[in-house]
């Protein structure tokens, strides 16, 4: 090899690699840019501390806890990384 080719494989095997573990993680969740996990968080504490979730033609008192039945009202579900608009 000459003395150019190695140090452009390893620059291209370090951009790859940042590339990899920087990147993906914006995506995998789905989200997009309008979507705020506190936020929606917030929406989920507030929808449980104020009992909305019993108001649901839905709720029974044994089944869904009151967190899911709050997400499906609000159209969120809850990943690793928060809550996220469906």
């Amino acid at each position: 090899m000459s003395k150019l080719t190695t140090p452009v494989i390893w620059l291209a095997v370090i951009g790859i690699a940042y590339w990899y573990w920087s990147e993906p993680d914006n995506y995998s969740a789905g989200t997009s840019p309008v979507d705020d996990p506190k936020k929606n968080a917030q929406i989920i504490a507030d929808c449980v501390a104020n009992g909305g979730y019993m108001q649901s033609n839905g709720y029974k008192d044994q089944g869904e806890s009151p967190e899911g039945i709050c997400a499906d009202e609000n159209n969120l579900y809850r990943t690793y990384t928060g809550w996220h608009r469906r």
